[in-house]
């Protein structure tokens, strides 16, 4: 594909286990520092067991109370992207898109349209076939969930993205109880539960990259392993990551 100079270059920041307070202050800047410079950024990471909830979830999606999210060490923060409640885990890849829409002629719809088909692509790579379900968020294999996409605009930059199960322990997604198939509610499922074997998060990362830029005519000029505003976690909780 021929890129034209209007198209924003993409930089791509390699972030780790980070907490999500952190991302959220680097996607801000971000979205700040692209409406006067251009650019666009994806910032790939992992987070430490938090929950976030967005315009469609509710504080009646969460199991535990208050004190019980506490004693789990699970911290609640409320998001203005779309979608619900997402559970977020090591072993989940969190993609944070910050994109200008108008250069690439893009309004909402066709954008979050252009994130699923990039879920889809980057699980059929891995042998899994994902599919939508129509009124319930999220890109699922049958009718379990693998990832979600939720995204949140500001002066027509586009930022926050999509999840990927990975390799996340699947049990702490029964924290949250969200409404799914007719009376049943919302599971969750990942591409190693699925796969029966290894779906190593380097290549994975790799492989959205590459699909993401393929479905948005993006070129891939740098690559970063870090970012200053971002300070990267020990790996020291429970709930350990795919391998």
């Amino acid at each position: 594909m021929k890129h034209s100079p209007q198209v924003p270059s993409l930089e791509v920041f390699m972030l780790g286990l980070v907490d999500f307070e952190d991302i959220q202050q680097l996607q801000r800047r971000l979205v700040y520092e692209q409406g006067e410079r251009g650019g666009a950024s994806l910032l790939l990471c992992e987070h430490p067991p938090t929950i976030s909830v967005g315009r469609s979830g509710s504080r009646a999606h969460l199991v535990p109370d208050d004190e019980g999210l506490r004693s789990l060490g699970i911290k609640v923060h409320w998001v203005n992207r779309g979608g619900g409640c997402i559970f977020h885990l090591p072993g989940q890849l969190a993609a944070y898109i910050v994109l200008p829409l108008e250069p690439l002629g893009l309004n909402l719809s066709r954008y979050i349209d252009g994130l699923n088909a990039t879920l889809l692509d980057v699980l059929q790579e891995f042998e899994l076939r994902g599919k939508i379900h129509p009124g319930v968020d999220g890109v699922f294999i049958d009718h379990s969930r693998v990832g979600t996409v939720g995204v949140a605009v500001n002066r027509w930059i586009a930022y926050h993205g999509l999840t990927l199960n990975v390799g996340a322990f699947l049990e702490p997604f029964g924290l949250i109880d969200e409404p799914g198939f007719g009376p049943y509610p919302l599971r969750q499922t990942s591409m190693e539960s699925r796969r029966q074997r290894p779906a190593p998060m380097p290549k994975v990362r790799e492989a959205l990259i590459r699909h993401f830029e393929t479905r948005f005519g993006l070129e891939r000029h740098h690559i970063y392993t870090h970012h200053p505003l971002v300070r990267q976690k020990v790996r020291s909780h429970v709930y350990a990551e795919s391998s």
